[in-house]
């Protein structure tokens, strides 16, 4: 049972960006964050590595980001301390029948040190016996110090089952 929760988890860490890790107000110039998450849920956690890149001008960013998934997002300051993120996963094993695809929205409220990022996402999957889409919801809470960047999580299904994160990272 403790396999296939841990399969699970990675399988949902994969389609779907878990770890934000990115402040509310857009780079100007670029940055690259280093990080991993520990996912929980029930009795089971696995340790997923993260990697991004973003590049911006201070109110408009693109960004990659792995965590098994390739994440490429659009963030564009709304407020001082607010920004819209949206972004396009695509699982890490493209090209087999029936690949999930994940779509994001969020918004970043900053709050002095600390972020909050609400967010939804949308996962499609289509194979020839198969086809599922739906929504699930997100909350983050993160701590954004000088170099590096910490949050907690919660992902979670309106039909019940939810994934909590705790992530960490360093930002250049």
């Amino acid at each position: 049972m403790r396999a296939l929760l841990a399969g699970l988890l990675l399988f949902l860490a994969g389609c779907l960006p878990v770890a934000v890790l990115r402040p509310p107000e857009p780079v100007a110039g670029r940055s690259l964050v280093f990080g991993l998450s520990a996912l929980g849920s029930g009795d089971g956690v696995a340790l997923v590595p993260y990697a991004a890149y973003a590049q911006g001008d201070g109110s408009t960013e693109f960004n990659l980001s792995v965590q098994l998934g390739l994440r490429a997002g659009l963030k564009q300051a709304v407020a001082p301390g607010v920004a819209l993120d949206l972004g396009l996963t695509l699982p890490p094993f493209v090209g087999q029948d029936g690949v999930p695809l994940s779509a994001d929205a969020g918004l970043l409220l900053g709050l002095g040190s600390l972020y909050l990022s609400p967010r939804v996402h949308w996962l499609g999957f289509q194979s020839q016996d198969l086809s599922v889409s739906g929504f699930l919801y997100q909350g983050t809470l993160g701590y954004l110090g000088e170099g590096f960047l910490a949050e907690v999580g919660v992902l979670w299904s309106p039909q019940g089952g939810s994934l909590f994160s705790l992530s960490g990272a360093v930002r250049f």
